[in-house]
């Protein structure tokens, strides 16, 4: 009985996110309502308040969910290795279309691609930052937004093209546009040589 509800849950939450897709695509998510939403997904309004407060809240907990698995890849790659972040991220991306579509709409927190941004920011760049002299904090302040949302910016439009190039080709051409002086992705040993270089 509970495995067959708990597949009943998902279901229902699967064909809730496709309704809500759907209807994004035709009007702004201020236009949608609870009772339009439900009987899209051919579910009773009070079916869906069983899940989700409202609209809104539902599009920001399926932006977190793929934030979450950002997350993952962002901690599994924190060594330097920007094309095995890259590669992970674009399959990712490009393994099932609606997550590529549930970023692209906005919620009460923002768009999802610069959430994405942010979270790159957060968890992976200000870690590097924190290893730097105080001369070179102030210029990687503004460099590491610079460096993150350019390759937010390919991403969104990898995606709205058609998604047209393979991961690995993007992951090609990301990792190429970066500056060869990765100053943010060093790792701990490469970061204390440069600071050896610096105090001689």
């Amino acid at each position: 009985m509970g495995n067959n509800q708990d597949r009943r849950v998902i279901r229902t939450k699967r064909e809730l996110e496709l309704a809500l897709i759907r209807l994004l695509k035709k009007k702004s998510i201020h236009k949608i309502s609870i009772k339009e939403l439900a009987a899209e997904a051919d579910i009773t309004r009070a079916t869906f308040y069983n899940y989700y407060r409202d609209p809104y809240e539902m599009i920001e907990q399926m932006q977190d969910k793929i934030l979450a698995s950002i997350q993952d890849i962002i901690n599994e790659t924190t060594g330097g290795d920007t094309y095995g972040f890259f590669i992970r991220l674009f399959e990712y991306l490009n393994d099932e279309n609606v997550r590529a579509e549930i970023l692209s709409f906005n919620s009460d927190k923002g768009n999802g691609y610069e959430r994405i941004g942010y979270c790159i920011h957060n968890n992976y760049m200000l870690r590097w930052g924190q290893k730097f002299t105080e001369a070179q904090a102030a210029n990687y302040k503004y460099y590491r937004y610079y460096i993150v949302f350019g390759c937010i910016a390919v991403v969104e439009n990898w995606i709205k093209n058609g998604k047209v190039e393979t991961p690995e080709q993007m992951a090609r051409i990301t990792n190429s546009v970066l500056p060869k002086e990765k100053m943010y992705l060093k790792s701990e040993k490469d970061l204390a040589i440069q600071k050896e270089e610096l105090a001689v």
